[in-house]
């Protein structure tokens, strides 16, 4: 499994087709009209900003959505193909799901009842005939162009489906992309889905009951629906004054109350944007990352926290700052049966590192455990509740929400696929995940971890000087993290600091 760009995805040529909703699947969908409950946190925010962009005076196009693109060795059977389609919809409700505008205007939630899907003729493949038929010099290049032109219009979250799939048929195999608005979906959803989607195939395929390893339980794909209702519940259990929201206040009071931003020029102007670029940085593989795994865990910390002390120290080394402050993506797939479920099961929380008092790379690592861990405990609490609180307060702007630098620590050894044989292994080692490409103003980072490699994809801006800042930052993270590996420890290496505490 690898998270890149989709253009790394080069299939060689074959039959193009794209999975659609027959006419009467379009008919129950105009026909449904339950209120299936509210959106989750981050489901109304990402509508909101939906909103935003078709009310704009010039719409941009709609890239809030991610995919996934795996194969199947096994020749194309259409109607088994859809089947394995219609059995995943109908575990995952989740993905049955859209919103539409209510009498309030508040987002309504539709549920497309499973029987509609589970119909024998539910969907339909439709043969790309242009795209089957192009030159095997462009056939990669003409097939990344419809997905980019189609994909768009597909994934949105107010209509039903709201994913793209199409697959590329050749003699022996398939090899498919499935998108998905990001409303419905996150990163182990996407990953989880491409080796859910082909173990299911193969097993219709050869007659056999699907593995579990595979395949969730109905103990482990909980419903996304119940998720955001309990969400909903929880986030009215804390008052402002909640210690959680004390701890939002107080870190982000060091830093000057505002969220964290990439730490160098990225060649914006204050509130710019500009074309996500996604780069994709190597850092430390093989005997080396084993190394850094005994190092770190020698010194009472994880490979995790030593990713992020070693973001803190380079930045310290390129900017002086002496406390660094991040905001990681955790999951809450742990707050019930939701371990292999589909949806957006994440949360935000601050992670602050102090280097003040510390010249040794050793010492640093507790502090970032220690800020992991107290991540973990704020992350019951919806971040909803904190940004809340702080935005009546006045604490923080409005303008400081939009685009935060984020920091995503993935270990994709634990996802299914990763370890076995069969359908399933197959693939989570041909998965590529990847996101639409809108625009950003930050630089987010993605650090995942396999078998045999720690990397970060970044999100970044398209601009000359976002390429030079992302690749001196991530050069400094690696240094850090092969001082570790070699070492254990190593002097901080800070000058005197151009800028402290704020910044």
């Amino acid at each position: 499994m690898r998270l890149a760009e989709l253009r790394s995805w080069q299939p060689a040529p074959g039959r193009v087709w794209e999975v659609r909703p027959t006419a009467a699947t379009v008919e129950a969908i105009r026909a449904t009209s339950s209120d299936a409950g509210a959106p989750s946190f981050l489901q109304a925010d990402h509508l909101g900003a939906y909103a935003a962009l078709a009310a704009a005076p010039q719409p941009a196009r709609h890239m809030a959505w991610t995919g996934i693109v795996s194969a199947v060795e096994r020749p194309l059977m259409p109607q088994h193909w859809l089947d394995a389609l219609a059995g995943l919809l109908v575990d995952h409700e989740g993905q049955r799901t859209w919103f539409l505008p209510g009498a309030d205007g508040q987002p309504v939630r539709r549920l497309l009842d499973a029987a509609v899907v589970q119909a024998p003729e539910a969907f339909e493949l439709v043969e790309l005939v242009d795209l089957s038929a192009a030159p095997a010099a462009q056939f990669a290049d003409r097939l990344h162009a419809w997905i980019d032109e189609t994909f768009p219009q597909r994934c949105t979250p107010d209509s039903w489906p709201a994913f793209g799939l199409v697959l590329v048929e050749r003699e022996a195999e398939l090899e498919f992309a499935w998108a998905c608005d990001h409303a419905f979906t996150d990163a182990a959803s996407q990953m989880m889905l491409g080796v859910e989607l082909a173990e299911r195939y193969d097993a219709l395929l050869t007659e056999r009951t699907p593995d579990p390893a595979y395949v969730p339980p109905a103990a482990e794909r909980g419903s996304f629906l119940v998720h955001a209702a309990a969400e909903r519940e929880r986030a009215a259990s804390y008052s402002p004054d909640a210690p959680e929201v004390a701890r939002w206040r107080e870190v982000l009071g060091a830093q000057g109350n505002r969220l964290p931003s990439f730490p160098l020029d990225l060649g914006l102007a204050a509130g710019e944007s500009a074309p996500v670029r996604i780069l994709e940085h190597p850092l430390v593989e093989g005997d080396e990352l084993a190394a850094l795994e005994r190092h770190v865990k020698a010194a009472g910390a994880r490979v995790p926290s030593a990713v992020v002390a070693a973001c803190a120290v380079a930045e310290a080394r390129l900017t002086g700052r002496d406390r660094y402050l991040g905001v990681t993506v955790l999951g809450t797939r742990d707050t019930g049966p939701y371990a292999r479920a589909q949806g957006w099961f994440c949360n935000f929380a601050p992670l602050e590192v102090d280097l003040r008092g510390h010249d040794r790379l050793a010492s640093v690592l507790p502090v970032a455990e220690a800020a992991f861990a107290q991540a973990r405990a704020l992350n019951r609490m919806p971040v909803h509740v904190a940004l809340g609180v702080l935005l009546a307060e006045g604490t923080l702007s409005p303008e400081s929400l939009g685009s935060p630098q984020l920091l995503s620590y993935l270990d994709l050894r634990w996802l299914p696929g990763a370890t076995g044989q069969g359908a399933g292994a197959t693939a989570y080692r041909r998965g590529l995940h990847f996101t639409g490409e809108g625009r950003t103003r930050n630089a987010s980072s993605w650090f995942n971890r396999d078998a045999n490699r720690l990397y970060v994809a970044v999100q970044a801006p398209d601009t000359e000087q976002a390429l030079a800042s992302t690749v001196r930052y991530y050069d400094e993270v690696r240094v850090v993290l092969r001082s570790l590996a070699h070492d254990g420890d190593a002097p901080l290496g800070l000058g005197a600091p151009v800028a402290s505490g704020v910044g």
